[in-house]
């Protein structure tokens, strides 16, 4: 299968405790809205004498960057770990992040890197608008490339809300893989079905741990579809679980 790839379907996460004894990471996605990579590459010209005056290039070496564009966010974990770095030095400026491609066969290309942050713009603009921000990661050395499988089963969970007829649906994973997102269907006596590779188009979107008002003992449906391709990835089913007293 071929998608267009959408850039809102490129994952990024910033890890908020660099110099922890382990990794928190953020989704970096909350107000930003232009993400641009750049390989930034070092190329040699040669004219070797077999070429007959015709030139060859090597690339010798990159040098890649992520530069992020968007509007302040107060309260988001990424972007106020960011600003926070904004007036530190050396190894105050450095921090992990990771980013996440999808693949047609629905697995997961991860890059993990170093990475310094540079041209950090914590605000800036006319009176009225948002508040532009901005922010480069720069890549220090080669990143470590993993190859995720898509999660082909999810675990859904459903118990009773606070107030009558509701009920909390959560899913394991907690977040979707990259370039998808999660949706759900319900009905009365069997479980929508949501095979992988299915196109589905017209279900809700679903929020991992949100109350919802659906009845006692319906069956539930959540998958994960590509945002581009609406294709599932992944889905689990469960009987819901509402307050009824």
């Amino acid at each position: 299968m071929s998608y267009l790839l959408t850039q809102y379907g490129v994952d990024l996460e910033i890890d908020i405790t660099p110099f922890g004894s382990s990794r928190t990471w953020k989704p970096v996605c909350d107000g930003w809205n232009n993400l641009t990579d750049a390989l930034n590459e070092q190329v040699q010209e040669y004219y070797f004498l077999c070429g007959k005056g015709f030139g060859s290039d090597e690339v010798t070496g990159i040098h890649p960057s992520l530069a992020l564009t968007g509007v302040r966010k107060v309260g988001d974990p990424a972007q106020d770990f960011i600003m926070a770095q904004r007036y530190k030095l050396m190894e105050g400026r450095k921090t992990n992040l990771r980013l996440s491609l999808a693949n047609a066969d629905g697995s997961v290309t991860r890059y993990t890197n170093r990475v310094t942050m540079k041209n950090i713009s914590a605000f800036g603009g006319n009176t009225t608008d948002g508040a532009a921000v901005s922010v480069t990661f720069s890549f220090n050395g080669p990143p470590i490339v993993e190859t995720v499988a898509s999660s082909a089963e999810l675990t859904v969970t459903s118990v009773a809300g606070e107030e009558l007829g509701q009920t909390v649906i959560t899913v394991v994973p907690t977040f979707p893989d990259a370039g998808c997102k999660f949706v759900y269907k319900y009905a009365e006596t069997t479980a929508p079905a949501a095979a992988v590779g299915d196109i589905i188009t017209d279900w809700n979107i679903f929020t991992n741990g949100a109350t919802y008002e659906i009845a006692s003992g319906l069956k539930i449906t959540v998958a994960m579809v590509n945002v581009s391709t609406y294709a599932v990835v992944g889905s689990g089913n469960a009987t819901v679980v509402a307050k009824t007293s």
